[in-house]
Formats: structure tokens, C-alpha cells, sequence
């Protein structure tokens, strides 16, 4: 599973309001689990407020009765909403707001899952990989964020593939599922603008204010040695069955609200 943001022309872009994550049509947060998320141009001016507190109110009942709307007219289309009907809805409030800048936002800090260890190895290919926003290069897991001068971030995108994290004197454990990179020892740092393809590539839309430094964060094939929490589980899965019988693993599955987190090791030491 690659938690991917929709890049194909005429595919939604839907964004969480609550930790600005921009990711595949969804009703849930697909890594904080928070039911606000809705297509990104219609949260456009909920973007604007810092305290995501003042979202609860009426913008927020706004779009959601949309949704409902919609939902119930057209069962099969639900929980994606008609991204038409809902856009004519919203209209008259954010047309007059697009040169407004997005507010940023300050992130809790991300909390491993209940039952959660930490395994140290290499990560390997295996199926495939995710082409970076740096440089479109083969990356394994990446987190980028668009963060105003305070540090606030702005929008986000997290994308990842399956991998097998090689555990010296064990066997491979396959991670997947959520995965969101957390740090890297030396993290790509871009200026970007409203405008910059980068931006594009992530999700955002080309008219939208927005402006910052641009962090990037991945991990490459055969790269550092990573620190790797979550849920360790037992599954049979069909590509590994050559190694064991039956195709018996041990797997890191992320799930909404609890990813697995994926760090640089070294950072670690260095914090000792």
C-alpha cells in the first residue's frame, strides 16, 4: 500500500484540516484519523485559520452538509463527495479569499501505537518504489512539508511502498501500510511559491498563496540504518513465501491514527 497523493488530471486531491496532509479521496484522515478531510479546493479557506479549534463551526457544517447531501442522493458515491456540487455550494465563499495566505499550522508530536517496538536494520525493495519530489529519484518512504517562516507547516504530503526492513540475526520484516517518515540526517530544504511545479507534484493547487521552505524527508533503497516502530503481527504473505513455508512473515502494518514511524538512526544516537 502506497499512501499517495491523486496526481492524474480529473482525480480529487482531498486535504485534512486538522494536520494538513494531502492525500487520495477519503472521509477519514488516512494517518490522524480525523474526519475532517474534504477536495482541497473546498477547505481552501478553512487553510486560513491557525486554531483548528474555529473549524468545528459553521464553514466545516457547511461542506459536510454538501457531503451528506450528496451522499444520500447517490449512495454509490459515497463517502467521495460530487466534487461539482459541492464546489457550486462553496463558491461565493472562497473566491473572494484565494489571495489570501494559508495560515500554518503546528503538528503534535507523533506517538507511537499501543504495543509498538522499535526494530533497527536496512531497508530493501520490495515491490516497487515512489518517485521523490526532489528529484523524482526511487525513495522508499518520504514526508515532505511546506512550512512558513515560523516553522508552521502549511500543507503536507506523505507517500510510501512497501519494504522489507532487513534486522540483523532475524528475519525480514515487511513494513506497510501507513508509513511517515519522521526525520532524516539531512533533510532536503527548497524555497517554493505558489506556482512551483513541486508544489504541483504534491497536490496543490496552481492558484493557491502559498509560500515557504519546502522539507523533504525519505528514505532510499540500501540507504542508512533506520529506527522503525509499530505493531509487529504475523501474516502470510504470498511474495515471501519462498523463504518460509506458507509465506508466514512478520509485518509492520500501519493504519489510520497509527502509522508506523520511520526515523534515521543516527539522529538518535546523536540525541544520547
Amino acid at each position: 500500500m502506497r499512501s499517495a497523493v491523486c496526481h492524474s488530471e480529473g482525480m480529487s486531491v482531498f486535504c485534512c484540516v486538522e494536520c494538513r496532509l494531502l492525500q487520495p479521496p477519503t472521509t477519514q484522515c488516512v494517518e490522524c484519523a480525523a474526519g475532517m478531510t474534504a477536495p482541497v479546493e473546498l477547505v481552501r479557506e478553512l487553510l486560513y485559520y491557525r486554531d483548528t479549534k474555529l473549524l468545528r463551526g459553521r464553514d466545516w457544517s457547511l461542506i459536510t452538509a454538501f457531503i451528506a447531501g450528496s451522499s444520500i442522493a447517490m449512495p454509490v458515491l459515497a463517502p467521495v463527495a460530487i466534487g461539482s456540487a459541492i464546489a457550486l455550494g462553496v463558491h461565493k465563499l472562497v473566491l473572494w479569499r484565494k489571495k489570501r495566505a494559508v495560515a500554518g499550522v503546528t503538528l503534535p508530536p507523533l506517538t507511537a501505537a499501543e504495543g509498538a517496538t522499535t526494530l533497527y536494520g536496512v531497508a530493501r525493495k520490495f515491490r516497487g518504489t515512489v518517485s521523490s519530489l526532489v528529484d523524482t529519484g526511487p525513495v522508499l518512504v518520504e514526508h515532505a512539508a511546506v512550512k512558513d517562516k515560523r516553522g508552521a507547516v502549511l500543507l503536507r504530503r506523505s507517500e510510501s511502498a512497501p519494504f522489507l526492513l532487513e534486522v540483523e540475526g532475524a528475519a525480514p520484516v515487511l513494513v506497510t501500510g501507513v508509513t511517515r517518515m519522521t526525520s532524516a540526517s539531512v533533510p532536503a530544504r527548497i524555497q517554493v511559491a505558489r506556482g512551483d511545479e513541486r508544489l504541483g507534484r504534491m497536490g496543490v493547487p496552481a492558484d493557491f498563496a502559498i509560500a515557504g521552505n519546502l522539507e523533504v524527508a525519505s528514505v532510499a533503497p540500501d540507504g542508512p540504518v533506520l529506527a522503525v516502530t509499530g505493531v509487529l503481527e504475523d501474516e502470510a504473505v504470498a511474495e515471501l513465501a519462498f523463504h518460509r513455508d506458507g509465506g508466514q512473515a512478520r509485518v509492520m502494518r500501519g493504519r489510520a491514527g497509527s502509522p508506523v514511524l520511520v526515523s534515521d538512526r543516527r539522529l538518535i544516537a546523536a540525541a544520547l
